[in-house]
């Protein structure tokens, strides 16, 4: 079997690895044991390369990543939620499983420099805004507030599952989307944010990053 082709984005932080959407298909892939090859594209390059390697567009007519080229069926897929359907839809002889500003801004401090105009570019587009500031200092407080919220909510589906998972014993793609999550939190916020984080809902967050990386056999 070839190796499947996933396109991440870079960054500075070590491994490259930050990105909260590519590493859920990362989960997928290492989950179902498919060899796979990365090709990092700078935000920048976003558009042009996925013209290029014939992705399709995903909501709100933008290209985005994760995108993967499956050499062995010849198929381009976007979207990490439609690349896990394709993956269980192709090899299901494999397991199955199918606060914003203040987080942008830390975002772009990770991004390498020739990334930081197109992802200032496109966020400002996304949040209405035309200056980078407003982003910055919009009400910081109450969207720390609003992230702990809803978290609140997300614990309590684990609590009413009564089990490891969100649906109980079975492990599903839900569950890489929550690690994913912390994985990209983890890159992007201070010690203190990180030490308050961890101390949520009885340490959930790290613990869910910890289970799926055991069951994927990864370390992200």
């Amino acid at each position: 079997m070839q190796p499947i082709i996933l396109y991440d984005i870079p960054s500075k932080v070590p491994k490259d690895i930050w990105a909260p959407n590519p590493a859920k298909t990362r989960f997928c892939l290492a989950y179902k044991g498919l060899p796979y090859t990365i090709v990092w594209v700078e935000f920048k390059d976003i558009p042009m390369t996925m013209k290029r390697v014939g992705a399709s567009t995903t909501e709100g007519g933008r290209y985005t990543l994760p995108v993967i080229k499956d050499p062995n069926t010849g198929v381009v897929v976007a979207d990490s939620l439609a690349i896990a359907e394709y993956l269980d839809k192709t090899y299901p002889e494999e397991a199955s499983h199918t606060t914003r500003r203040q987080r942008y801004y830390r975002t772009l401090e990770i991004q390498n420099n020739s990334s930081r105009e197109y992802f200032v570019q496109t966020r400002l587009e996304l949040l209405g805004e035309t200056r980078w500031e407003a982003v910055t200092k919009s009400n910081v407080q109450q969207q720390w507030e609003d992230f702990k919220k809803g978290l609140d909510e997300i614990d309590k589906w684990y609590q009413k599952s009564g089990g490891k998972w969100i649906m109980g014993d079975t492990f599903s793609f839900a569950d890489m989307v929550v690690a994913c999550r912390t994985m990209w939190w983890n890159t992007i916020f201070d010690e203190e944010q990180l030490r308050e984080l961890h101390s949520w809902n009885g340490g959930r967050w790290a613990r869910v990053l910890a289970d799926v990386n055991a069951e994927c056999g990864t370390d992200l």
